[in-house]
């Protein structure tokens, strides 16, 4: 299970997250009402509380996520699998490739499942979206008394000293300090430091056979590649695991990473590790370049430990480009602007920064190398301030089209195979 952050300044739900299993496709060809849960067992219609333009997964626990045809059939998973742990679903709309999800691979589009099955549902947030509540499911609880002081954004949650790390939507009265702009929502929200969930890696492999454990940290970036990159180093005989779902931010990942590395169980031999597009978001995550600095080497510093112990390989993964593009405002949405906003001055900037946390950490003993994903994007897409890359990287957007994904992985996999 993982907690999930709804954006404030812009304007979708997405999951700023830890892993939760993603189902394969599951199709109903009955829109609601329907009358049979997922495993054919009879049920009186979708029996929820139906919620048409409301998101309840910010702030709440997704259990599974899924792509689903319809709201019913997103109802029907509540309902049959997760029916003794499903507190609500939460539906993001029709899929369509090339538009909203991918044909091939997590975030080939903006997202790559549209049903959330929620152990615990969040407050109702409007939102262009349908969502049930269970009969009889305890109602969200209200934020903790003591959550912290309002904030705009991550950076003013003093994460490196404060316990209330996580900047995160509460329950408040609108003010310009607690005025925040969730991740790729649209409009804004109240927010608060608080804390925010973490979820553990696997604590074994899954492939014990596995000559190669590889642990690839990282956003939706490295999700992305994943697919092609699995293929690729499977039939060298490597296991690669993923951190659990996205490591959004370096505040996030400084807070998580003793969990996703789980050193009491796991050696792994290769870990690969990149943080920087959550940082750089005008949104809730948003971390100062000092900040992001001092969380990036938090971060190192604990992998170079790992490394010193086990002998495990490191790879940095600089972050990727930013193509330059109108970005969100009123009146500029998701489909025609980049949401949340980003600038590649602001990747250069971080990545400047990062260089000089790896240079460092390797001055001290550490033996990190560089994977420049940053350079090779350029690349492909015509240099520094590029506005589009057909084929390559979608319209808008920071994910990439199937091909591209297919290109990162397959460079990723040769450094790999150079680092190893």
């Amino acid at each position: 299970m993982v907690s999930i952050k709804c954006g404030l300044l812009v304007g979708l739900c997405v999951v700023a997250m830890a892993t939760v299993p993603v189902l394969p496709a599951y199709t109903t060809t009955l829109a609601l009402p329907i009358d049979q849960d997922d495993h054919g067992r009879p049920m009186p219609s979708c029996p929820d509380k139906i919620l048409n333009g409301s998101c309840i997964f910010a702030g709440g626990v997704v259990t599974a996520l899924a792509r689903v045809s319809d709201p019913g059939a997103c109802c029907a998973l509540c309902h049959g699998t997760y029916h003794d742990e499903c507190t609500g679903w939460d539906w993001s709309g029709p899929i369509t490739d090339g538009h909203t999800v991918p044909t091939k691979g997590f975030g080939a589009g903006v997202a790559s499942h549209n049903c959330a099955i929620m152990a615990k549902n969040g407050p109702i947030v409007p939102a262009n979206r349908i969502s049930g509540i269970v009969a009889g499911a305890p109602p969200p609880p209200p934020p903790p008394p003591g959550h912290g002081p309002p904030c705009n954004a991550d950076l003013d949650c003093t994460p490196l000293t404060s316990p209330l790390w996580s900047c995160q939507a509460v329950h408040a009265p609108a003010t310009p300090a607690n005025n925040c702009h969730m991740h790729a929502l649209q409009g804004n929200q109240t927010c608060g430091c608080t804390v925010q969930h973490c979820q553990s890696g696997p604590a074994v492999p899954v492939n014990k056979s596995a000559t190669v454990q590889y642990l690839s940290i990282g956003d939706s970036i490295s999700l992305g590649m994943q697919p092609d990159l699995e293929r690729l180093v499977g039939a060298a005989g490597w296991e690669l695991t993923h951190n659990p779902g996205n490591a959004a931010n370096t505040n996030y990942g400084a807070h998580c990473l003793d969990g996703w590395l789980q050193t009491a169980s796991r050696r792994y031999d290769i870990i690969s590790f990149q943080f920087g597009l959550h940082d750089i978001a005008f949104d809730e995550e948003r971390l100062s370049v000092g900040l992001y600095t001092a969380l990036l080497t938090n971060i190192t510093r604990k992998l170079a430990a790992v490394q010193k112990v086990s002998g495990t390989k490191l790879l940095w993964v600089r972050t990727t480009p930013v193509p330059t593009v109108p970005t969100y405002s009123p009146g500029c949405e998701a489909d025609t602007c980049l949401n949340p906003p980003r600038f590649d001055r602001d990747v250069e900037l971080y990545n400047a920064a990062a260089d000089k946390v790896i240079a460092a950490a390797n001055a001290t003993g550490a033996r990190i190398s560089t994977a420049d994903l940053y350079t090779f994007v350029l690349r492909k897409c015509g240099g520094r301030g590029y506005a589009r890359c057909p084929g390559f990287q979608l319209p808008n957007n920071v994910h990439y089209t199937p091909a591209g994904w297919a290109a990162l992985a397959g460079e990723m996999h040769r450094i790999l195979m150079t680092a190893l």
